[in-house]
């Protein structure tokens, strides 16, 4: 660390009036005293529209300091984050709401996760505005995980501690309080992990106030694109929620592809799933290394003992008969035809070993199939499968790689799942 480098920015972007930004300024120095030792802090605030004056002087306290001029919520803390030089950025209400001297323990939970949330509706968070705002926003809450099945019981809070890099991958385009679901549900499908941690919620006013009945607003209009979002496969989880899926066919589907796999190769001790995804297999087949191009996937993966590469299919980076089996299910639809992903494929097992290939079987009803997803599940896989292989075609090709065909399965009669083993050299 350079002696110029900041650990902590701490953004207020929202300061309704200059009596209570100036009780938290007070207090700031008191509560981060009990940081680590050595830790480097900075305050980025936004003016209230009155008292500035006496902001500014309170704000030149700090060692650090810079300010916003006032605007919506979501443009001030879009500045504030931009303004910010800390490798975490805290976001708070100006006041004593959110108490500063749970600053500390947020920021010890910081190795925990990539955002942490300070939360009043998990177990032993506690809410203490009126019984009619305190169950709007319980209830509301509970609504807008349950659209966007998203497993964060806080969705609201603004009282947020986040990684700097998470603000390198997730733009705040909305300029009012739906910003803070914006940031949220960008960041957990870009694979960031989130956190909560109980809180006690203590409002400057204990009636609905204006910024209550914004938010309620904004989350209603921003709802719709972040469930679009969240059932896009571009999102971090896509696997693995199908897996547990509240649709019955979806599920049933991804848990009997699950099986197939699994029960393939699960007493091979080295394991490597090509384009894992964010699938079950990997919880299913411990022993195994995950491999995928896509970053966000691996991510939300990540904390498994098994290993995670990100690299494409087209060059893998693992030594020749390196694993005793790969399984590769469910990618070369996506790709163009290739001898070299298959070879690849082939290359890293072991002669003896085994090799899986899954993929939908053209040959079959999944044309019908495809056509009915593509319709109810707009954003899913269905649109992007450019290369189509039927059972033939796709053991003609494992076969001339010097594998041997064993069995197969079909899931509902569409989707082929192949086992080959690859022939011992001569």
């Amino acid at each position: 660390m350079t002696h110029n480098q900041i650990d902590l920015s701490i953004v207020l972007p929202f300061m309704p009036n200059a009596a209570a930004g100036r009780r938290l300024l007070e207090r700031l120095p008191v509560a981060c005293a009990h940081l680590p030792e050595g830790t480097r802090w900075e305050v980025i605030a936004s003016l209230p529209p009155t008292g500035q004056a006496s902001i500014e002087h309170a704000l030149q306290t700090f060692d650090h300091q810079t300010y916003l001029y006032p605007g919506s919520y979501g443009d001030s803390l879009r500045e504030g984050v931009e303004r910010a030089r800390g490798e975490w950025v805290l976001t708070m209400e100006a006041g004593l709401a959110h108490s500063p001297f749970i600053i500390p323990e947020l920021f010890h939970r910081r190795t925990d996760a990539d955002i942490v949330i300070a939360s009043r509706f998990v177990e032993r968070g506690y809410d203490n505005g009126n019984w009619f705002r305190t169950v709007a926003a319980r209830w509301g809450n509970r609504l807008f995980a349950w659209i966007l099945d998203f497993p964060i019981h806080d969705l609201s809070s603004s009282f947020r501690l986040y990684r700097r890099r998470v603000f390198d991958e997730v733009s705040i385009r909305h300029s009012d309080f739906s910003a803070l679901l914006e940031i949220l549900v960008h960041a957990y499908a870009a694979g960031f992990h989130v956190v909560e941690v109980p809180f006690h919620y203590f409002p400057l006013s204990r009636k609905p106030d204006f910024s209550f009945w914004q938010m309620a607003k904004g989350y209603l209009t921003a709802v719709y694109p972040l469930w679009r979002l969240r059932n896009s496969i571009d999102c971090a989880d896509y696997d693995e929620r199908a897996f547990h899926s509240r649709i019955w066919f979806q599920r049933s589907w991804q848990r009997w592809r699950y099986h197939a796999l699994v029960e393939m190769v699960r007493d091979c001790p080295r394991v490597l799933d090509i384009g894992c995804g964010s699938s079950q297999v990997l919880e299913g087949l411990p022993q195994a290394d995950g491999c995928d191009l896509r970053l966000n996937k691996l991510r939300h993966k990540r904390g498994r003992s098994g290993g995670l590469v990100r690299a494409s299919v087209f060059d893998l980076p693992f030594a020749s008969e390196s694993y005793d089996a790969a399984i590769f299910s469910q990618v070369i639809e996506h790709l163009p035809r290739d001898p070299k992903i298959l070879s690849e494929v082939v290359r890293v097992v072991r002669p003896g070993g085994i090799v899986v290939v899954g993929t939908p079987d053209y040959a079959t009803w999944w044309t019908t199939i495809e056509k009915i997803y593509g319709a109810v599940h707009p954003g899913g896989y269905a649109d992007e499968h450019i290369t189509h292989y039927t059972f033939a075609t796709l053991k003609e090709e494992v076969e001339a790689l010097g594998c041997t065909y064993l069995d197969h399965r079909y899931v509902y009669g569409a989707e082929l799942i192949m086992r080959f083993r690859k022939n011992e050299p001569r």
